[in-house]
């Protein structure tokens, strides 16, 4: 007779094999997460040789993104500019600068730069993915999204539209610009034509708010502006999809970045079009008291945050090129002091 598995043989085989599934899953899916995070350090490292390409050549590192005029009011393909911000045509963003130093030739030559980054012509490009601004472990999407303009409340928008009614789409950006202490985003709007000029903020007592970081809306700062030293100062950080949509690509006046994930006891809001490129490390003159301080992943999921899926903490790229992963529990001041560009901190190291 023929020898063969009894049913409680197989069956014991089958639990053998599950058991031993469930020992290495958790291994794998560490593995994973750990390929996951150094990928997403990789392009941080390619954004950093990048800019640093960008300022050898131009002598300045790249804005966050450009305006044109910020004294102008019209509209451009039915979308209306001279928002409260002072936002304006082209728009163009800090990565499309760098398209040509992130061996994107061929994508960057796609734009007409002459015309709105909105503009129809620039709609193909503009919905481009490029793996060097997409880190494998957001969760909330990586092909693209609607730009989004004021809704009914604050917590939502609604799709922007041009004259032909055809929606504005960006390519998503896992990364973003660190605009130092204050939101450019929420300034008055009598000081939003130079965001070089510091604003006195009447409400808390005339406090100067100046924008202090090294990436706002026509920035132009060579490495001597950044005097606490490139390797004491942030410049670019992880903003998952998951909590808010981000762009490499350009600002869309009247845009808003509505909460995509609300973590807070009371309701979340939009903030300014110069939020779908950049983030701020607070505490922010324009609020009081003035200790709100958005450290990364930060609980309270602030749209204008630095925030990452690796744990908690967020992978960081320094002035020098160089990264690192800041924890949600780094102490607040040194936070404050690596966002700075020249703020005169002490940062400790080993904080």
């Amino acid at each position: 007779m023929r020898g063969a598995f009894t049913l409680i043989e197989l069956l014991v085989v089958i639990a053998i094999i599950a058991i031993l599934i469930g020992l290495l899953l958790p291994a794998v899916q560490k593995v994973r997460a750990a390929a996951a995070r150094m990928s997403c350090q990789n392009n941080l490292k390619q954004i950093g040789l990048a800019l640093h390409n960008y300022e050898g050549i131009n002598k300045v590192f790249p804005p966050a993104y450009v305006t044109a005029s910020t004294a102008a009011d019209g509209s451009a393909f039915g979308i209306r500019y001279g928002d409260e911000y002072r936002n304006g045509p082209p728009g163009w963003a800090w990565g499309v600068f760098l398209l040509p130093h992130l061996e994107q030739d061929n994508l960057y030559r796609q734009f007409d730069l002459a015309q709105p980054c909105w503009a129809p012509v620039n709609a193909p490009a503009a919905r481009t993915k490029v793996p060097a601004f997409l880190c494998p472990s957001a969760s909330g999407g990586s092909d693209g999204f609607e730009v989004q303009g004021a809704g009914a409340d604050r917590e939502h928008g609604v799709p922007l539209a041009r004259a032909d009614g055809s929606r504005v789409l960006f390519a998503h950006s896992h990364y973003v610009t660190n605009a130092g202490i204050h939101q450019p985003w929420g300034r008055d709007t009598a000081y939003c034509y130079d965001y070089d000029v510091p604003e006195p903020v009447a409400a808390n007592g005339g406090k100067m708010a100046r924008i202090d970081g090294p990436f706002y809306r026509n920035s132009k700062v060579p490495v001597a502006g950044v005097t606490d030293g490139l390797s004491n100062t942030v410049f670019i950080g992880e903003h998952s999809s998951v909590l808010s949509n981000k762009t490499w690509v350009g600002v869309v006046p009247g845009a808003v970045t509505p909460p995509r994930l609300d973590l807070r006891p009371w309701p979340s809001e939009n903030n300014g079009a110069g939020c779908l490129v950049g983030v701020h490390s607070g505490p922010d003159t324009h609020d009081h008291p003035e200790v709100i301080i958005h450290a990364p992943n930060d609980p309270f999921g602030h749209t204008d945050e630095m925030w990452g899926e690796h744990g908690n903490g967020c992978n960081v790229l320094f002035g020098d090129g160089s990264v690192r992963f800041v924890t949600t529990f780094i102490r607040p001041d040194t936070w404050v002091a690596l966002s700075t560009r020249d703020g005169g901190e002490v940062a400790n190291g080993n904080d």
